[in-house]
């Protein structure tokens, strides 16, 4: 009978199987894997990753040392009080760090460098100012913020410098309900001086044994002649300079009213602020805006009560006058348009927004918690243009060896030479991805440990390469070959590379003690990532190119290997 009588034979009824989906081989995985991560680095060091990282655009959003972007470097020593132990020393270390890099962000400066070192000193480098003097002055000042009011005497004028120079035998203040040092200052009057502002560099003291007397900043007593020989000096008189004593209210302290000063001590919160165009076009200022705490909102009220009511709408007086002053020198000096702010307040003056700004920072930057030497142990400055001339000359420089070594390797090893200039060119692109990520701070020794890696990532292939040929030679498979050729060169490569991570190692802890070290630790930290990465593009990138290139087609063109056939 035929199949066609509709009679099922035993026997020859056929099970359909579903069709499996093809396995991706372990090569194809690490194939999607290095794809993935080049399309991650390459993203990394588009502008649009470098809008992603919050990185400036230029230089591919690299973070450059010193000697490539242009700014300063300093090294400062910390002065420690006799008694504080290692623990206290090591937490004012990272209080003074953080103070400093408080001040420097709010200057503006990009990505600063700012981190201890042993031997109790602090490494500053602060990209885009040149200008040593400048970045001296920002974080040097300790910091100590007063308000004072001018000293009123009994007559109702105000006290001058010449009233405690003239006055023979004077012992005690004009204003005796607060008796603590006179700051002598010299300010505008608007509108009919320019703007000055210049504070003596002596305080008026009181001693119970002498009465008053003059002293400088270390506290030494000047003579009256002295100081009146400064100020001769400057081209100004006596009667230019107000005095001004500490600005003080009335705190409850268990159960008890206490005398304060006020300070940067209550103050929170300081920030510029530039109107809106409506603001600007009703007539507001450029200002910056106070905030304090619960006792400084009551300090502030007491002392703006006390000075408001000399205050007249349109017009300007000493007297209605608030005098901040940092480290003794007179910053501003508002009036107090108010009697009450309710912890709240604005300072306002004409100010130009980078005006503005520079008072808000030295608000609020804090005080050290405690001096640093002086002068610093190391102080250079790198202009930009010269830092990039070296930009320039390391990409160059980077361009050149990495051409050299694809030339090399492609002649001489031929295919696998060519793999693995490829495999070459994924691994700069990682190397310099992880550099943007991480950030690493580029050297111009950095950049040198970078192109120094890129040699020893092909040092690598040629071990491989190498011992391939001698596989071929013995009459292996071309796979079997690329197998072997890894699997034996593995050890040799595991074990140079580990050498030279104890070297890098050993280089950065060295440069950490070191004065000048940027140069010395980027050296070791590029050289590192470098070799790193180095193992990953030789062990599994070329590999997993040339196990794609092994194929059965390839097995009689051994020559495209670097193999003659006769030497098979």
């Amino acid at each position: 009978m035929s199949q066609g009588d509709g009679i099922v034979r035993p026997g020859l009824t056929r099970r359909l199987r579903p069709k499996r989906a093809p396995r991706l081989s372990r090569n194809t995985w690490a194939l999607l894997l290095i794809l993935a991560l080049l399309g991650v680095a390459t993203w990394l060091l588009t502008p649009s990753g470098s809008a992603a990282l919050d990185r400036d655009k230029a230089h591919w959003g690299m973070r450059l040392g010193l000697d490539l972007a242009g700014g300063s470097h300093l090294v400062y020593e910390a002065d420690f009080e006799e008694g504080w132990d290692e623990g206290r020393r090591a937490f004012e270390m990272e209080r003074a760090v953080e103070t400093i890099r408080k001040r420097i962000d709010r200057y503006g400066v990009t990505e600063p460098i700012i981190q201890t070192q042993e031997g109790e000193r602090i490494l500053i480098q602060l990209p885009g100012i040149t200008n040593v003097s400048e970045a001296k002055s920002l974080i040097e000042q300790t910091g100590f913020l007063e308000f004072r009011e001018p000293e009123v005497k009994t007559d109702g004028q105000v006290a001058l410098l010449s009233d405690y120079l003239e006055e023979d035998g004077r012992t005690a203040f004009f204003d005796t309900s607060v008796n603590v040092d006179r700051i002598f200052a010299r300010i505008y009057q608007p509108p009919d001086e320019p703007e000055e502002k210049v504070t003596i560099p002596y305080r008026l003291v009181s001693d119970d044994n002498e009465g008053l007397r003059f002293v400088d900043q270390d506290g030494a007593t000047v003579d009256k002649e002295q100081v009146a020989v400064w100020v001769e000096e400057e081209g100004k008189s006596p009667e230019d300079f107000y005095s001004w004593m500490p600005a003080t209210g009335t705190l409850m302290v268990a159960g008890e009213e206490v005398k304060e000063q006020l300070t940067g001590a209550y103050l929170t919160e300081a920030l510029p602020y530039y109107p809106t165009p409506e603001e600007l076009a009703a007539g507001a200022e450029t200002s910056v805006n106070l905030t304090w705490n619960a006792d400084g909102a009551k300090l502030f009220d007491q002392v703006a009560a006390r000075l408001n009511p000399n205050y007249t709408p349109g017009s300007w007086s000493i007297k209605a006058c608030l005098g901040i002053f940092l480290d003794g020198e007179v910053l501003s000096y508002p009036q107090m348009l108010q009697s009450e702010y309710h912890g709240k307040g604005s300072i306002t003056g004409n100010f130009t927004w980078d005006e503005a700004r520079l008072l808000a920072i030295q608000l609020s930057s804090g005080a050290l918690p405690m001096p640093l030497k002086q002068p610093p142990l190391y102080e250079s400055e790198v202009s930009a243009t010269l830092g990039a001339d070296f930009v320039n000359r390391a990409v160059l420089a980077g361009g050149i060896g990495l051409a050299m070594v694809v030339l090399f390797m492609t002649l001489y090893y031929r295919l696998p030479g060519l793999l693995a200039s490829l495999a070459l060119l994924v691994y700069v692109a990682i190397v310099l991805a992880i550099f943007k990520l991480v950030p690493v701070t580029l050297t111009l020794a950095g950049v040198a440990g970078f192109i120094l890696s890129i040699g020893m990532a092909v040092d690598a292939n040629v071990l491989i390469f190498e011992r391939m040929k001698e596989e071929l030679h013995g009459g292996r498979t071309l796979r079997a070959a690329v197998e072997t050729g890894f699997d034996r060169a593995w050890r040799a490569i595991r074990d140079s590379n580990i050498s030279t991570f104890i070297t890098c190692g050993i280089l950065y802890w060295f440069g950490s003690s070191i004065v000048d070290s940027p140069p010395v630790m980027g050296f070791a930290v590029t050289l590192f990532i470098g070799v790193a990465v180095s193992m990953f593009s030789a062990i599994v990138v070329t590999r997993t190119f040339l196990r794609l290139a092994a194929g059965p087609r390839m097995a009689g063109k051994l020559a495209w290997f670097g193999v003659e056939a006769g030497h098979v």
